[in-house]
């Protein structure tokens, strides 16, 4: 089941990766939107346990009594808007720059030009005239930029507003559901006499571990503006190395409320 709040336990501090033991290799990586480049995940904790987390999470959902409370898909509709709101006074926002980068540069031709004492030639006034209409231009786009911004900044406020209400009820239920997760952590480390190990990406987005052979899941979380991408990625180490992806492809994604 997919869920969108999950409570992060507190273990001592986890252990270090061993050597002479088959090497994992995490690589975590997400596509940039606008011009689709690759962008690493630096600086990003990548935990690799001996259990699968999401199975101990189900089976304590599945034995407290109150279901989880949802997402209304309204609140996840006005998230919808506002990042779209976003969006526009960006955009609005790039083109008052552009044209206000337009204005500048022509006044700095305007004060050269009356240094150079051609103040009242043609060329003068026809550079003057572009001032005067790109000044006015500046003043419009201006002003759109502001209203963009506005529009964003009236609906980010309600939603988060709504959101409010709903993540902590959320918080609540995922206490008092999930208030044994430790304790199960706890026990099934001391049943498999396994530890968890503990790395954070470089600059290339890689965490490597040394891990004795056998089933482990990679665990990881990454948190964009709008939505959080969760990953749970079981891998079967075996033989010398092995190499994990985390991307949106295998990823969970979940709203940010």
């Amino acid at each position: 089941m997919k869920r969108f709040l999950v409570l992060v336990a507190i273990f001592a501090p986890l252990a270090m990766t061993g050597c002479g033991q088959p090497e994992v290799i995490a690589e975590a990586a997400i596509a940039d939107e606008g011009t689709g480049e690759r962008l690493a995940l630096g600086d990003l904790p990548i935990r690799i346990l001996p259990y699968d987390r999401d199975a101990i999470f189900d089976s304590l959902e599945a034995a407290y009594p109150d279901p989880e409370p949802p997402v209304p898909q309204v609140i996840l509709d006005q998230q919808q808007q506002v990042q779209e709101a976003q969006t526009a006074w960006r955009v609005a926002e790039e083109r008052w720059a552009a044209v206000r980068d337009s204005l500048r540069t022509l006044s700095d031709q305007l004060a050269q030009m009356q240094n150079q004492g051609l103040r009242g030639t043609p060329q003068y006034s026809q550079a003057f005239e572009q001032f005067g209409t790109i000044e006015s231009r500046e003043q419009q786009v201006n002003q759109q930029m502001e209203q963009a911004f506005a529009q964003f900044d009236q609906l980010q406020q309600a939603t988060l507003a709504a959101a409010d209400s709903v993540r902590i009820q959320r918080d609540i239920w995922a206490e008092e559901a999930f208030v044994d997760f430790e304790t199960v952590i706890a026990e099934r480390l001391r049943e498999t006499g396994r530890e968890e190990y503990g790395d954070t990406t470089n600059a290339q987005g890689m965490a490597e571990f040394q891990v004795p052979e056998g089933q482990w899941w990679i665990y990881g979380r990454y948190t964009l503006p709008y939505e959080e991408l969760y990953w749970n990625i079981p891998v079967d180490v075996a033989g010398d190395s092995s190499h994990v992806v985390l991307d949106r492809n295998n990823a969970e994604s979940r709203p940010v409320l």
